[in-house]
């Protein structure tokens, strides 16, 4: 028998795109976020507390404790998935027992004897221009509630967590604004300077390691030369230019662009100039 998806937001089409921007469903990462879960789940008591984002079709596991789900793995929004209601209203979903609540009594597993988790208390991760991008659930095996205390902690947590998903995606704006306001000053240096010759600048700029091989024109440029260690670094006139391309190293740090995380962020801000 086929199941059909659940019900969606009104607001579905814009709620997703805000999902989209945090960039975490396309490289989920539970950095920020774990210990959200973590505290969640010690404030309430619960078995289990896991936080997840909603594309259009999928639910994204991002932290998790207490459960088995991976960062990254997904589930249909599908009519039986609880969670996916919970996008529905600013307010949390509570159930001191889903066998005995007169929705979910009905629920496929409740029927048949399969439930795991009776006890739910799913709160909506609603950000600042007020869109549900995600879910904080807790579950326990057998009934359980919450009290009035919890619950506002619990209100508290989400809160934070929505502000971070909102700092990210600001972060991420602003980052691309700068890099490319960055590209102009750079070709403006040399118009013979390619996409790939700025990539690899900015990668310098970022303290992550570039091939000679890579960044032979530069050198040939006068913007970088090789260390005694063979590394690859700026030169006094790489220095100025890269003043004058405001990619100052303190943001840079603040954003964190560092190692493969750094590299992929940079491919991301020039897949649409290429």
């Amino acid at each position: 028998m086929a199941v059909s998806l659940a019900p969606r937001p009104a607001n579905e089409e814009q709620r997703v795109q805000a999902v989209i921007k945090t960039g975490l469903i396309d490289a989920p990462d539970n950095t920020n976020f774990q210990v959200y879960c973590d505290l969640a789940k010690d404030i309430t008591g619960f078995h289990r507390a896991t936080f997840s984002l909603f594309d259009a079709e999928m639910q994204c596991a991002i932290a998790d404790i207490g459960g088995n789900k991976e960062v990254g793995e997904r589930g249909v929004r599908h009519e039986n998935n609880i969670c996916s209601y919970v996008l529905l209203d600013t307010k949390p979903l509570l159930m001191e027992d889903i066998s005995k609540d007169p929705i979910w009594k009905n629920h496929p597993k409740a029927l048949d004897g399969s439930m795991e988790w009776y006890g739910y208390a799913g709160f909506p991760v609603i950000n600042k221009d007020n869109f549900a991008l995600g879910t904080l659930c807790m579950l326990h095996k057998t009934p359980k509630a919450l009290n009035e205390n919890q619950v506002e902690l619990i209100k508290k947590i989400t809160s934070n967590m929505a502000h971070l998903l909102d700092v990210q995606v600001e972060q991420k704006e602003i980052t691309s604004q700068k890099i490319l306001e960055a590209l102009v000053n750079f070709q403006k240096y040399d118009s013979n300077l390619t996409i790939q010759d700025f990539k690899s600048f900015v990668s310098v700029v970022s303290d992550i390691k570039v091939e000679k091989s890579q960044a032979s024109f530069l050198i040939e440029k006068g913007l970088c030369k090789t260390n005694q260690k063979g590394l690859v670094e700026l030169t006094s006139s790489g220095v100025e230019l890269q003043s004058d391309m405001k990619l100052e190293v303190k943001p840079m740090k603040k954003i964190k662009l560092a190692g493969d995380a750094a590299q992929s962020l940079i491919d991301e801000m020039f897949a649409k100039i290429n």
